[in-house]
């Protein structure tokens, strides 16, 4: 079930002075009729400058980057189950940027099934994730998650009456088997949501 930024650009401008600084010799004469030789200033080489060399920046860890991104992608993921039970309301383009495979297919059935019998919910899950193993050298990518989701404000109820059909002892937190794929463009889909019936968190 998606969320991402204001950029402040700031460009300052430096304005160097230069300063010139002329000299002049005089030749001053004692009564002679010598010429005076004119000062010479001797010529300083200048200091070589030492260049310091970049230090290369570390590789960010492959795995830790894709256990963020799909985490991301199960907010996605769950930010849109709650929005279109909410409303009773799914969109198609927006659920195929969630989800793919049986996770696709099971939510959209789901939601058909609460429209079907005239439900909607009130409030909100929490999720609590955890990514078990990331494998990257799968085609495609994997990973495998579990989610303790707590629905305990999660109610649903009849459209037309608003009335709560939640059974009297029904469990208020699930146990949930994730599994997540990347897909070609690097980024992540839930693949498969599958709750564990009678096992609780």
């Amino acid at each position: 079930m998606i969320k991402r930024s204001r950029r402040t650009t700031v460009r300052a401008f430096a304005v160097a002075g230069v300063l010139a600084v002329a000299a002049t010799a005089t030749a001053c004469s004692s009564g002679s009729d010598k010429p005076v030789a004119a000062a010479t200033t001797p010529s300083v080489s200048p200091t070589p400058v030492a260049t310091a060399s970049a230090t290369p920046s570390p590789t960010a860890d492959p795995t830790a980057k894709a256990t963020t991104d799909v985490l991301a992608a199960y907010k996605a993921y769950t930010d849109y189950r709650t929005v279109a039970f909410t409303s009773g309301h799914g969109d198609v383009n927006k659920l195929s940027a969630v989800a793919s495979g049986a996770a696709y297919q099971k939510l959209a059935a789901d939601l058909f099934k609460a429209q079907q019998a005239g439900l909607i919910f009130k409030g909100a899950p929490v999720t609590n994730p955890h990514v078990a193993a990331v494998d990257l050298a799968s085609s495609p990518a994997k990973a495998t998650m579990t989610d303790c989701l707590d629905t305990s404000n999660w109610i649903p109820v009849l459209a037309s009456t608003g009335k709560s059909v939640v059974e009297s002892g029904s469990p208020t937190h699930v146990f949930v088997n994730l599994v997540a794929e990347q897909v070609p463009d690097g980024t992540w889909r839930i693949s498969q949501y599958a709750p564990e019936q009678g096992r609780t968190c």
